[in-house]
């Protein structure tokens, strides 16, 4: 357990997620262990089912746990502004209000990622400087990991957005996987000048130029999907409708492999040697990519950490989820980007004046 002069409270939405209340309950249990001793998690959602999953837990009483009784549940096909409107007390409303109002620190939620996108910009507000959120993902490589943003939150993203994702995902990459000086790469279909089309042509001369007034990260310029896995890339920067196919397909790939080649084994015995070599290695890789691994992908640019656990994790990708939540809430990364972003928005100006 870590110990840190500094204490938080996170809010966990206990409704949403494919799992259910008690999956999320165990994955506080979990969590309870990894951070803080002064860290208190405030469970979110309808009461009796959380003291019901908390009493088989074990948790019950617990000094560290509180319960926010949230009525309403927002369900995986319900739509954002129709959840807002009829729903208020559902337990994802009710933690952003929270988080809002300065009760606590951070929100995490394996809810409706669309609700999630849409209450968090209307209820914690955008920081100064952004047009629209950016949800980042963790990717391994050849040799470490990249951060790619955009993965979903803004499927139409414009050269400026561009700019700001590269801004909130090379902070995200300093403070959570220590990256010093990250580099960044604009995802595109070609690495040479002008492939890509006006909207990427805009956002590379806004990024050189930014590369010129920042010393904190290097812009690499275009990279292609082939560059994701075999260059040193650190940040992918790229649009939510594009980021979202790609963390999708490689998952799916990856997954798609490690079938085929188990069911080559077992149907022919000489394949066994070879099956014996990739198989480790596919479930390695299948690994990195599950949601245990780094838990949450957070909503950049808001006034307050949000940070959106996959659908389908189970209590160790939850845990994982509130452990991410409290790294990052030591980090103070909201008043940093908010320093940053006014320099990237004024160098933007200065290139489209010059245009």
């Amino acid at each position: 357990m870590e110990t840190d002069a500094q204490t938080y409270r996170i809010a966990v939405d206990c409704m949403g997620g494919d799992k259910g209340p008690a999956e999320v309950v165990q994955a506080v249990a979990l969590a309870l262990k990894k951070i803080g001793e002064g860290d208190r998690l405030i469970l979110v959602g309808q009461e009796k089912v959380i003291r019901d999953a908390m009493r088989a837990a074990g948790l019950t009483s617990h000094p560290r746990v509180e319960i926010r009784h949230a009525p309403d549940v927002i369900g995986m096909d319900d739509k954002p502004m129709q959840a807002m409107k009829s729903k208020k007390n559902s337990s994802m409303i009710v933690a952003l209000e929270m988080l809002k109002a300065g009760e606590v620190d951070a929100v995490v939620s394996t809810g409706n990622t669309k609700v999630m996108v849409g209450a968090g910009t209307l209820k914690v507000r955008l920081l100064p400087g952004v047009q629209r959120p950016a949800l980042s993902a963790i990717l391994p490589r050849k040799k470490g990991y990249s951060v790619v943003a955009d993965v979903g939150a803004n499927p139409e993203t414009t050269p400026e957005q561009l700019v700001h994702n590269t801004v909130l995902g090379s902070l995200y990459s300093i403070a959570v996987l220590g990256t010093t000086k990250p580099k960044v790469g604009l995802l595109t279909v070609g690495t040479e000048e002008g492939k890509g089309g006006d909207r990427i042509n805009r956002a590379h001369a806004y990024l050189k130029a930014l590369n010129e007034r920042f010393d904190w990260f290097e812009y690499v310029g275009p990279v292609e999907g082939f560059d994701v896995f075999q260059s040193d890339v650190d940040v992918i920067v790229t649009d939510g409708f594009t980021g979202n196919i790609l963390i999708k397909t490689i998952e799916g790939l990856v997954y798609m492999i490690k079938d085929l080649v188990g069911e080559k084994v077992k149907r022919n015995p000489l394949y066994l040697g070879a099956g014996l070599v990739l198989l480790p290695l596919l479930r390695n890789l299948k690994s990195h990519l599950r949601p245990e691994r780094f838990g949450g992908a957070p909503l950049l640019g808001l006034n307050g950490l949000v940070m959106k656990a996959h659908g389908s994790s189970n209590r160790y990708g939850t845990c994982a989820a509130i452990v991410m939540a409290h790294n990052a809430c030591s980090k103070a990364m909201n008043k940093k980007a908010s320093e940053l972003l006014a320099v990237a928005n004024e160098v933007v100006a200065e290139v489209q004046q010059g245009a």
